[in-house]
């Protein structure tokens, strides 16, 4: 992502204003002393995608301005930690203020950039962070509507615009302090055959093709799933060209071009347009919550649902929610659950997903991601659909700095066996889940030229314990623990394959790279992951289900909430996405249709 300047986010405070604090001696002077020395200094600290820099400036009493003068953090998520954070540390002159929930990294990039500025001008950085605020006392509110949407990703934001065009009042909760969930960090793509968007380009697709494609790579994993239930996914087809021409005609959302990406050459992926800056899936949720505030929709971010309100029938008749002021008691006459996946909770893949934990931490899905709607549901007696498994995303390590082996096929994976187990050219989520299967993998590769700039990434790392490094193939077996007798021969068998520009696995000898340049390295490979297939089950109207196939009345779940009954084991290119916004879509029209 390309750097970017920010000139405005400048927050000054005039003298008078510091003056106005009173006798109190600012946070961080002491006595007989000034608090810092006068003027402005720069600082950098490591944010989430690169450098955060920023420019503070001071009297020698107080914190006067603070410029965020450059970063490379995702627009949209970090808005607000880039606001906010400057301004408060200003208003409380303290270094005691709260991270931005799902900008947690950001946020604590800028405050540690702020705090070597303050060293460096002198400041007390103990007296600053002790200088915290008095919490505010607690309230308790009470709200009540027609529709309340738990979660403000895709899903989320798509069943609050379609409950409102069928004229239901509709209040949005978000736990997080920016809305789009993990739509937002996606590419923002949306797979649909047979468009109006196709047909103007003169593309020719069919919902059999996608079906046909679907098909071949669900029988890549698990043969005996019960999933995908390919009536639903026929209906789901049907619609997501419906969802597809109602972004563009209701919402008013844009479409640059439609096309095929990496290993999906067909041309049904509609890419958002965007300013070129703002990531696709980002572009794609600012387009419905532009649309939806503008409506009068309300959103209420920083507040988290924590338990669904039944009466002594069972009927679910509102959500009991936890904002920064207090408690929120929303009564509904329907709720929709679209509040994530759970990727980002350890605890539930050990739970559900046992092959997946550890991968909590790398996984590309919303820091959001922790399950909270599944739970809340299967607390009221909701059905859980059986095999759940994730949503793959190529491989990974845990080692800082090497995002770049994600989907780098010219790589070489061994088992805990010492062997190759897959082709490493191979669609993103079908690595995944090849990785998942096995036990301790590993990447292998040499110091080649090429694999300079990742190699500087596993030096930074190797006190993690996740690589290691030998000069020869056999010393590096022995420090990985696998086979030296077979962890050799793999790797001869792979490099005879390269020169000859066969190899045995099938890679294309376009990414054969032979490994033979000593120190070699070897890293503990992950399945990276960006969300999960699981939930509760529902009907064809999203209507969440009990296990007796009843419906929980007023209860729908949307996106991956309940989208299991769509896959087996593999992720289909722009069909999250899609499925986030079309479940919504039909949830918050079926809500608002059988209001009572």
């Amino acid at each position: 992502m390309k750097k970017k300047s920010i000139k405005i986010l400048s927050i000054l405070l005039c003298l008078a204003m510091i003056f106005s604090l009173g006798a109190c001696s600012p946070a961080g002077s002491t006595e007989g002393g000034t608090a810092y020395k006068a003027g402005t200094y720069t600082a950098v600290a490591k944010g989430h995608n690169g450098d955060v820099k920023v420019e503070v400036e001071f009297s020698d009493a107080a914190i006067l301005s603070i410029k965020i003068v450059e970063h490379s953090e995702s627009a949209g998520i970090s808005d607000v930690p880039m606001k906010r954070i400057p301004e408060e540390v200003i208003e409380g002159q303290t270094l005691a203020v709260d991270t931005v929930a799902g900008a947690t990294v950001s946020s604590k990039a800028i405050l540690a950039a702020i705090e070597d500025a303050v060293k460096q001008a002198g400041g007390n950085v103990d007296a600053l962070k002790a200088n915290k605020k008095e919490d505010t006392a607690k309230t308790e509110t009470e709200l009540t509507t027609d529709v309340v949407v738990v979660g403000a990703g895709g899903a989320g934001l798509a069943a609050a615009a379609s409950a409102h065009e069928n004229g239901a009042k509709v209040i949005v909760l978000e736990k997080q302090a920016t809305v789009g969930g993990s739509t937002a960090l996606s590419g923002g793509a949306i797979s649909a055959p047979e468009s109006r968007f196709q047909k103007e380009l003169g593309i020719n697709d069919s919902k059999q093709a996608w079906t046909d494609l679907w098909k071949e790579r669900q029988s890549t994993s698990n043969p005996n799933g019960k999933y995908p239930d390919y009536n639903f996914l026929a209906k789901f087809m049907d619609e997501a060209v419906v969802t597809t021409e109602w972004l563009v005609d209701y919402v008013g959302h844009q479409y640059e071009t439609v096309k095929g990406f990496g290993v999906d050459p067909a041309e049904r992926l509609h890419f958002p347009l965007t300013d070129g800056k703002t990531k696709g899936g980002t572009a794609v949720t600012q387009n419905i919550e532009k649309f939806i505030l503008g409506e009068g929709i309300e959103i209420l971010t920083e507040t988290k649902a924590t338990e669904l309100i039944a009466d002594k029938d069972g009927n679910i008749t509102g959500v009991v929610a936890e904002s920064k002021s207090g408690k929120v008691t929303i009564h509904a006459k329907k709720v929709i659950l679209a509040a994530g996946g759970y990727a980002k909770n350890e605890e539930l893949l050990e739970r559900f997903i046992p092959k997946a934990a550890g991968t909590a931490e790398i996984s590309a899905a919303a820091a959001g991601s922790t399950g909270d709607g599944i739970i809340m549901a299967e607390k009221v007696g909701a059905a859980l659909y059986e095999e759940p498994w994730v949503i793959g995303l190529g491989v990974g390590s845990k080692v800082e700095g090497t995002g770049s082996l994600m989907m780098d096929w010219t790589k070489v994976y061994v088992n805990g066996d010492g062997e190759r187990f897959t082709s490493e050219e191979v669609h993103y989520a079908i690595a995944t889940n090849k990785v998942l299967e096995q036990k301790s993998p590993w990447i292998v590769l040499d110091s080649a030229d090429a694999n300079a700039k990742l190699i500087e990434a596993l030096e930074a790392g190797m006190s993690t314990g996740e690589v290691v490094k030998a000069d020869t193939l056999e010393a590096l077996a022995e420090a990985m623990g696998v086979p030296v007798d077979t962890l050799v021969q793999t790797i001869r068998t792979y490099n005879e394959g390269a020169k000859a520009g066969k190899d045995a696995m099938g890679k294309n000898k376009d990414y054969l790279a032979s490994v033979e340049k000593a120190p070699y390295y070897g890293v503990k490979l992950y399945g990276k992951t960006m969300g999960t297939f699981a939930g509760v089950k529902t009907n064809d109207s999203f209507q969440v289900l009990r296990e007796d196939g009843s419906v929980i009345n007023n209860l729908y779940a949307a996106g991956e909430n309940a989208n299991k009954v769509l896959y087996n084991q593999v992720y289909m290119s722009g069909s999250a996405v899609q499925f986030a916004l079309t479940s919504g879509r039909l949830a918050g029209a079926h809500a608002a249709q059988n209001l009572k």
